[in-house]
């Protein structure tokens, strides 16, 4: 069985990502940060799917959160062949407004983190062989939004990070 990790996985493409990646057989861990409400429809919803699936309490605008996300992932005793990145956050603070706090989160939640979990799940070798990394961005990485600056330059980085990650670990994922 193949094992999928969709990080903001409880509304929107994340959701839609996981249900296909259900209807092709993966077990997936759907990851969610607080609203077990939410979890309890989408456990109604996906009934058919009993078993196959699991949520994942990981708040990934922080650190700790990768934590939650490795020792889940050790618990089902597996290694994961499709980790996508789907969750971000935003802050639509005025240019003239913006303060190094504001910086920091969107920063830390949109790059920083998916970055760490990406290291961690390697380095805890949770990747199975030739696993595959998807990483969901925005178009505002590219056409730039008068309103949400920040939010545009950390999914700029993060479209750029698997380019840069990609020789690394092309080598990694078939060593494994």
């Amino acid at each position: 069985m193949n094992y999928a990790l969709v990080t903001g996985s409880t509304s929107g493409i994340g959701l839609a990502i996981a249900e296909i990646l259900l209807d092709d057989g993966c077990y997936v861990f759907f990851n969610y940060c607080n609203n077990k409400k939410r979890t309890s429809e989408i456990r109604a919803r996906l009934a058919k799917y009993e078993g196959q699936f699991d949520f994942i309490r990981a708040d990934l605008s922080n650190y700790a959160g990768i934590e939650n996300i490795i020792t889940a992932v050790r618990e089902r005793g597996c290694l994961i062949n499709y980790l996508v990145l789907n969750f971000g956050i935003t802050d639509r603070t005025a240019f003239g407004e913006i303060v190094p706090e504001n910086w920091e989160n969107v920063m830390r939640a949109n790059v920083n983190v998916p970055f760490f979990l990406i290291q961690r799940i390697c380095n805890d070798g949770l990747f199975s062989k030739n696993a595959s990394i998807l990483c969901i961005s925005s178009l505002m990485a590219s056409i730039p939004h008068a309103v949400s600056i920040i939010y545009g330059l950390s999914k700029s980085a993060f479209s750029a990070l698997p380019g840069n990650l990609a020789k690394y670990l092309s080598f990694y994922l078939t060593k494994t």
